[in-house]
């Protein structure tokens, strides 16, 4: 899969395209096939190397915590999603890329 991730710290233009490998959905998650993807504050200063105190990301680091999309996968034990559900959600970091993977 393709993502934007921070590859240096500075200004927007550090942000690159990068091949992952797509996530798969472990127990009590699903996938979702990231359609949209919300820029915020946190997510600017990440890329500026002004993370919250704790957060230390090594290089490269996909930010990204709000997306919209639909569910492709659904892990075991993930309850209340069906296959094709369009959603929105939140996830610490990873938004910024073709698939997401988050808990029910």
């Amino acid at each position: 899969m393709i993502a934007m991730a921070v590859t240096a710290f500075g200004p927007p233009e550090v942000l690159q395209p990068i091949e992952l490998a797509a996530p798969n959905a472990g127990s009590g998650e699903v996938r979702v096939r990231v359609r949209a993807a919300g820029v915020m504050p946190f997510d600017c200063g990440l890329r500026r190397g002004e993370g919250p105190a704790g957060l230390a990301p090594a290089l490269p680091v996909v930010p990204g915590n709000e997306f919209a999309g639909v569910v492709d996968q659904i892990g075991d034990g993930a309850e209340g999603f069906a296959m094709g559900d369009e959603v929105l959600g939140f996830t610490t970091l990873n938004g910024y890329a073709e698939y997401v993977t988050v808990r029910t």
